[in-house]
């Protein structure tokens, strides 16, 4: 009894998107997967659904790595948007748009949004000297340095000296603040919130928001500036909202603004201050949720290619399959947090709740009525729905509260007290001297099937297809095992 309502509210729900300058690794597929069931069960829930996903494809670190290649940049770009979108569909994403940010369409956009915060007098001309991180395509300050290297990428940042526009940033400060400690720009989880209000505690500062076209050519160029080229995350930013057309084919504009932008911990102060800043300036409804997941390490350790830990998603599918990797990452990393991608632990969880708990389990189930009633169904009773009832209960809040892990865990409970009920009534006993007994404990069970694959929905879709393909009509088939045995 999952009651899924019929709620044509809209909901948009965005990642963030991909860099080019590598193909993606684990981490990317953990946003991903996030993102998609959260899409996904809103769908179910009866909301009118956009998800925005895409590719990050401008300044310093592309057109280095370009040039080390001895590519263009847009050929470097090509080649990782293709491995990204690629990973996406690996994973089964039900993203509505896919958005480069080297496409026109969405360059104008980020043009009209520089325009509106010029006419807001919020842009300055200011020579600027500082710290510059390439891998965060940012300037940092020496304090937030350790030994005097980038905490992010163990590299030490560039001195550079040149004259560009600022952003005044700092205008907005005090309503940001509000905006967060008010409950009306969510962030979650609190933890996360608390971390950046006691960031922001002396105010944000300005922000360099254009860098010589001389020094990058790779770039959004600044209207009414042919020499200067737009700060990297003044465009990449921009993409949530020219994704659903602001500045060009505006058809979609109707879901803005985002429900919810997820995102990783790395980048939370870009989407919490220069982004909010930024609509407040352009005069444009902020985001109502930002999302923050955590890091995923390797057997332990971060990933490194000199450690050889680094964990390639697609290896993992083409051997587990889109379902095993798409419930570890849910079930296993905790939402909102770090966590670890182990391959012994994931063999476990693979053999005993997906192979063993799960697919034992509806397997078993369907076998008994084709032996007992032929196939046919038989009517169950009220025994197991207010313990059905109660495990829908926390699925449905974890998955609006960002705790997958925890709705997860509401799902796997379900199947485990299904598998206890059968050892608890012994159907093939029923089956010499309780007829009737055995006729209403299996239509239990196949009731409890039924909500186990509206549960498992939103988080492993292909085998939630199969349990309703194998179990949701008058007459049940006994299907191929939904998690056979890998070597």
């Amino acid at each position: 009894m999952i009651g899924f309502f019929a709620n044509m509210e809209k909901f948009y729900i965005s990642t963030a998107i991909a860099y080019v300058n590598a193909p993606p690794h684990i981490g990317h597929a953990l946003e991903f997967t996030q993102a998609d069931a959260i899409a996904r069960y809103f769908r179910k829930m009866g909301r009118d659904v956009f998800f925005l996903t895409g590719t990050d494809e401008h300044g310093m670190k592309i057109q280095q790595t370009a040039r080390e290649k001895g590519i263009a940049p847009i050929e470097l770009a090509d080649e990782n948007a293709g491995k990204i979108r690629a990973l996406c569909d690996k994973l089964q994403m039900s993203y509505d748009h896919f958005i480069r940010t080297s496409e026109e369409y969405h360059k104008k956009g980020v043009q009209k949004i520089w325009e509106k915060i010029d006419e807001a007098g919020k842009f300055y001309e200011k020579e600027y000297e500082g710290l510059y991180c390439i891998g965060c395509e940012a300037f940092v300050l020496e304090k937030d340095l350790v030994d005097g290297l980038c905490p992010n990428h163990q590299k030490p940042p560039e001195k550079l000296k040149e004259k560009n526009y600022f952003f005044k940033l700092s205008d907005y400060s005090d309503a940001i603040r509000e905006k967060i400690k008010s409950g009306e720009l969510k962030i979650l989880p609190e933890s996360k919130k608390k971390e950046f209000l006691s960031f922001m505690e002396d105010g944000l500062s300005d922000v360099s928001f254009s860098r010589p076209k001389k020094t990058l050519e790779w770039g959004v160029l600044v209207p009414g500036d042919p020499d200067q080229v737009m700060y990297v995350w003044c465009d990449a930013l921009s993409n949530y909202i020219t994704g659903v057309g602001y500045g060009g084919n505006e058809e979609n504009l109707k879901y803005w603004p985002a429900d919810v932008h997820l995102i990783g911990k790395d980048i939370m102060r870009f989407h919490c201050g220069i982004w909010i800043g930024m609509l407040m300036a352009a005069g444009l409804e902020l985001p109502k949720a930002i999302y923050i997941h955590g890091f995923i390490t390797s057997e332990g350790k971060k990933m490194s290619k000199s450690l050889g830990n680094v964990v390639d998603p697609m290896e993992v599918l083409e051997k587990w399959g889109v379902d095993a990797l798409r419930y570890y990452l849910l079930r296993e990393i905790p939402t909102a947090d770090d966590g670890d991608f182990s391959r012994e632990r994931f063999e476990i969880i693979y053999r005993e709740e997906l192979a063993n708990t799960i697919g034992n389990l509806v397997r078993r189930v369907a076998a008994m009525v084709q032996k007992y009633f032929d196939g046919k169904v038989p009517e169950g009773n009220s025994e197991v729905g207010g313990q059905c009832d109660e495990e829908c209960e926390k699925f449905r809040n974890g998955m609006e509260s960002f705790n997958i892990k925890v709705a997860i865990e509401a799902a796997l409970r379900l199947a485990q007290n299904a598998n206890a009920y059968v050892e608890q009534n012994k159907p093939w006993e029923l089956a010499k001297n309780h007829p009737e007994r055995l006729s209403v404990v299996m239509g239990n069970l196949v009731f409890i099937c039924r909500e186990l694959a509206e549960m498992l929905e939103p988080i492993i879709p292909e085998t939630s297809a199969k349990i309703k393909k194998s179990i949701g009509g008058d007459q049940v088939q006994v299907g191929e095992p939904l998690f056979p045995s890998i070597e």
